[in-house]
């Protein structure tokens, strides 16, 4: 069952919802008092970070093997490289390629060494590893579809390549749960794309909002931010790039995706 608010680390029982309110604890919605509920794609209803995250890590390896320092290769990709790519391909897999070729050469003119093209074109085969249809996460599409019967829900997610991300969102057969429209791909989270999106789906008070996802930079923040409400689907193994502090602690954290639809529900009664 889920785990509220940083605030308060206490396991959520529905028998306690009528004391919440005294205790300052998050409590599920009652009927009529959720307008839409917006949910994270990747790494909340599929399962992304590990793909990427191996990737890097194969990364760091093959170049230890080539005789670089492995913290000089983290700080390299992570602290340079990275955010250079990021601006230029946006968030998604696309990225890796191109990032994992450049860490390589930024590594070599470090050390004043000539790159050899064959250790780069292994590089960028680790980076174009990550490319495809991720693997759902267990009981989420069950779990969506019984969300979008009681509430209004989209998906909300975020790539440099919308057409692409579309795709894979189809591939992973959300769409068997959510009609296209349902589906909102953007360019980059954060609060003015919040309350776009919201305006977007007609929803006029954002605290009758819901976000459900596994990000605190891209999704319990802009949430937070715009004034809705917000459940962290919590990451075991979370990007470096997500490790940011929320803004507040008024919100739910959950385990897994199905386990913020059974908060979510259960204050239907």
């Amino acid at each position: 069952m889920p785990r509220l608010t940083a605030r308060c680390r206490e396991s959520y029982d529905p028998a306690m919802d009528r004391h919440a309110e005294a205790r300052g604890l998050a409590t599920p919605p009652r009927p009529g008092e959720v307008s839409l509920v917006l949910v994270d794609f990747d790494d909340t209803l599929v399962v992304t970070a590990p793909r990427f995250q191996n990737a890097r890590r194969a990364l760091a390896a093959h170049l230890v093997a080539q005789g670089f320092d492995e913290a000089l290769i983290w700080r390299v990709h992570h602290d340079e490289v990275d955010p250079e790519m990021r601006r230029l391909y946006g968030l998604g897999p696309f990225r890796l390629e191109p990032a994992f070729r450049a860490t390589y050469h930024r590594l070599c003119a470090l050390a004043g060494r000539i790159p050899d093209p064959a250790v780069e074109e292994e590089c960028a085969a680790l980076g174009r590893g990550v490319a495809g249809t991720p693997p759902c996460v267990e009981g989420a599409l069950e779990a969506l579809d019984r969300l979008a019967r009681v509430y209004p829900t989209i998906v909300y997610t975020q790539s440099g390549h919308p057409d692409d991300q579309f795709q894979v969102v189809r591939e992973s057969a959300v769409l068997d749960v959510l009609p296209p429209e349902r589906v909102r791909v953007c360019a980059h989270k954060d609060e003015a794309e919040f309350r776009r999106t919201l305006r977007v789906y007609g929803v006029d008070d954002p605290g009758t909002a819901w976000m459900i996802g596994n990000s605190v930079r891209a999704d319990i923040n802009p949430a937070l931010q715009a004034g809705a409400r917000a459940i962290l689907v919590e990451a075991e193994d979370p990007w470096q790039h997500d490790l940011v502090d929320p803004v507040s602690a008024d919100f739910v954290r959950v385990p897994r995706f199905p386990d913020a639809v059974d908060f979510l529900l259960s204050g239907l009664g």
